[in-house]
């Protein structure tokens, strides 16, 4: 499970098999598909939703399984949708948001990938890669903030913007006017650095996930923490409330519920892990955060990266039935421990440039080495 939202009392989930699927009391009401990658984001519209993809794609849906509206509006996978004041916006790693509106805007907001985007006031917010908080009104810049880390998530209640990302700490920020310096509170949600891939917001309360399949719910306006759970589901990559409930969309394909105190509501939370692939050792552990897109499946292409199945000895962007981009493929890496460690040590952005792999790295040696290791006996 990618992406989840609710609105107009349903629920919509994006995954990674390409399919955009309206939920209604638990039962798939609307299945759509048609995204060529994993759909990445989602919106609930008035009448209808829209969707995101990997594919640069943002489509507009009805009530129906065919597509009202589909364009191919970045060059680059959508990271975020917002319903914003001029229209529907969307925010991709192409460093541009695109706003669908009675009069349409593009324009450049980050230098490097958007990582997150919603509605703030009369316009939007957006953090990107060059680690900057940027709002804007109608298209112009209207403020900048700077942050320490990485984001990989933004979430607003109107009267705060919520960042979080690779270092697992949520930052509570309120920007300033004019000569007034915006007001940052922040936490640090884990005594371990657990990337945080999921932010959702109500009624006075966030909920924040990890990679890990940890979820903190904590008070928006002090950040103290009301709750901590594990759902057992792998990564949590998706968070919304749903009325009084949070559910959470898991890297085991499900959609779990759950009290704003961290109770299971329905059906047992709790299945196992996610992928049968935690064996105990490092290198399992480092594996966590890859098997947030990829897994270890022969023929697995349903995810947002190619199965890891068989990798060393394999030349890169060559794995059957996955959509590689065109710089990917012309690239002449052959992956070995070596090359593994050596794509870890630089970041993808250095190493593979022009893929679209995130940008990540793993710092240290003896965990890349781990993670080869356990990749190894895992063919």
């Amino acid at each position: 499970m990618r992406a989840l939202a609710s609105g107009q009392g349903l629920v919509i989930s994006g995954s990674f098999d390409t399919r955009a699927i309206v939920w209604d009391a638990g039962k798939a009401r609307q299945v759509t598909r048609a995204h060529t990658g994993a759909v990445t984001a989602v919106v609930a519209l008035s009448d209808g939703f829209a969707s995101g993809g990997q594919d640069g794609q943002v489509v507009i849906w009805g009530r129906g399984t065919t597509p009202l509206d589909l364009d191919r509006l970045h060059d680059g996978p959508v990271a975020a949708l917002a319903l914003g004041p001029q229209g529907l916006a969307s925010g991709g790693w192409d460093g541009r948001i695109v706003v669908r509106g009675a009069v349409p805007q593009s324009f450049d907001a980050h230098q490097g990938q958007v990582t997150g985007l919603v509605a703030w006031g009369d316009g939007l917010a957006s953090v990107g890669s060059d680690l900057k908080l940027r709002l804007w009104q109608n298209g112009a810049l209207a403020g900048v903030v700077g942050l320490t880390s990485p984001p990989t998530v933004l979430a607003s209640d109107q009267t705060a913007l919520f960042v979080a990302g690779a270092d697992g700490v949520l930052r509570r920020i309120v920007p300033g006017q004019g000569s007034t310096p915006p007001v940052a509170t922040e936490r640090a949600l884990s005594d371990r650095p657990l990337p945080v891939v999921a932010l959702a917001v109500s009624k006075g309360v966030i909920a924040a996930a990890s990679i890990s399949g940890e979820v903190w719910i904590l008070d928006a306006d002090t950040l103290t923490l009301r709750t901590r759970f594990d759902t057992a589901q792998g990564a949590v990559w998706a968070l919304t409330f749903d009325g009084e409930s949070l559910l959470t969309g898991g890297q085991d394909g499900l959609i779990r519920r759950w009290s704003r105190m961290g109770d299971p509501l329905g059906a047992d939370p709790t299945p196992g892990k996610a992928d049968g692939y935690d064996d105990g050792s490092r290198g399992a552990e480092v594996w966590r955060a890859c098997a947030v897109c990829h897994s270890l499946t022969p023929d697995d292409a349903s995810r947002a990266g190619p199965s890891l199945h068989g990798l060393f000895g394999r030349k890169i962007g060559t794995a059957p039935g996955y959509a590689y981009s065109e710089a990917l493929r012309a690239l002449d890496i052959i992956w070995t421990p070596d090359s593994l460690s050596d794509l870890f040590a630089l970041g993808p952005d250095a190493y593979t440039p022009g893929s679209r792999m995130p940008e990540q790295r793993i710092p240290d040696a003896q965990d890349r080495a781990a993670l080869a290791a356990f990749l190894a006996n895992h063919r």
